[in-house]
């Protein structure tokens, strides 16, 4: 799965309002320790103070390529999520059209 699809289904993700918000916080709660200047080891220990940030943004890449693969990959009711596939596959699709239906005996 490329990048710019995953990026757009952790989005679609975040968004979606039949997601409980505590799974949506195993995503939100890392992103934003790291964006934060805040450090559970400070910088100047050291140079040990990046080691929580890695360790950080380790866990946050595994957690969300396995949340987007479950959020995409759900295509049953008894799953966490439902079908999202045909939803990201077809945005290109094509709706108000006329058309005609002949039947051959009628030529």
């Amino acid at each position: 799965m490329n990048l710019f699809l995953k990026i757009s289904i952790l989005f679609k993700f975040i968004f979606d309002k039949k997601i409980p918000l505590k799974e949506k916080l195993w995503i939100i709660v890392p992103a934003i320790y790291l964006l934060s200047p805040v450090d559970l080891i400070p910088e100047p220990i050291l140079g040990f103070g990046i080691v929580d940030d890695i360790i950080i943004l380790g866990f946050l890449i595994s957690l969300i390529n396995k949340k987007t693969n479950e959020y995409y990959n759900s295509n049953d009711s008894s799953k966490k999520y439902y079908n999202h596939k045909n939803d990201i596959r077809n945005e290109k699709i094509i709706e108000n059209v006329e058309y005609e239906v002949h039947d051959e005996e009628d030529k």
